[in-house]
């Protein structure tokens, strides 16, 4: 079960438009969150889940990993570091961004709680195993994750062929798409999400990461029937 959306474009609540970058996938006994929102505290109360078994990042942009510091009520639980995979390169980025996570402090109330690893091309965590391939962000990269049939990409501006191989026989894609029509340098706009998603032919496609100019009701009149704007606490199964 993947648990998505949160803070995509809410069909519940209209003024609700900016992406808040975190997804939940759960698979038997392993709850993996992909990328942390910095609204993850209130993300993950109004899923309803209090259990992360561990973490990856996709890469290291604010958004994408500024609610690292809402995950001690995990270490609490568990009395054990959580573990974070991000790639190797962005490994001091993290660490500096949240050094006091990772201080040892000699008293045990404020023992570190995050123990980050170098995340390899392929990977298994519990009972979930896939494989990561590094995306163009425009001035940085970020890693595409795919899940059995299921795939993750959000924040890219263009796939290589490499890319597009990885991808190849994805049945459920959730792909990044920050705006209706405006070229951005570091992200999709809509006719080239769509483009990628003629190519790939998923049997079903998600928009991830959008702006105000992605209207959830417009999306919905002009997208075919496979194609669905993401929006919060959105629950697919794969």
């Amino acid at each position: 079960m993947l648990s998505y959306g949160w803070g995509n474009c809410d069909p519940r609540n209209p003024k609700n438009r900016r992406s808040r970058s975190s997804i939940m996938v759960e698979k038997g006994c392993t709850s993996l969150l992909i990328d942390m929102s910095p609204d993850l505290r209130q993300q993950m109360l109004d899923y309803g889940g209090n259990k992360v078994d561990a973490a990856i990042l996709t890469h290291a942009h604010y958004d994408h990993i500024n609610g690292l510091n809402e995950l001690r009520p995990m270490f609490w639980d568990k009395k054990r570091r959580l573990p974070i995979y991000v790639k190797k390169e962005n490994l001091p980025a993290v660490k500096k961004a949240f050094f006091y996570l990772f201080e040892e402090s000699g008293h045990e109330i404020y023992s570190p709680y995050i123990e980050l690893h170098a995340i390899e091309d392929e990977f298994t965590i519990g009972d979930i195993s896939g494989i990561c391939f590094e995306q163009n962000h425009g001035f940085s990269k970020s890693l595409g994750i795919r899940i059995e049939n299921f795939a993750y990409s959000t924040d890219v501006v263009s796939l290589s062929e490499e890319n597009f191989e990885k991808l190849k026989g994805v049945d459920t894609w959730i792909v990044d798409c920050l705006s209706m029509k405006q070229i951005k340098a570091t992200h999709a706009h809509l006719d080239l999400a769509l483009e990628w998603i003629r190519r790939i032919n998923p049997r079903r496609a998600f928009l991830t990461h959008m702006d105000i100019s992605m209207d959830y009701d417009s999306l919905l009149r002009i997208l075919p029937e496979n194609i669905r704007p993401a929006y919060d606490q959105m629950t697919i199964s794969v």
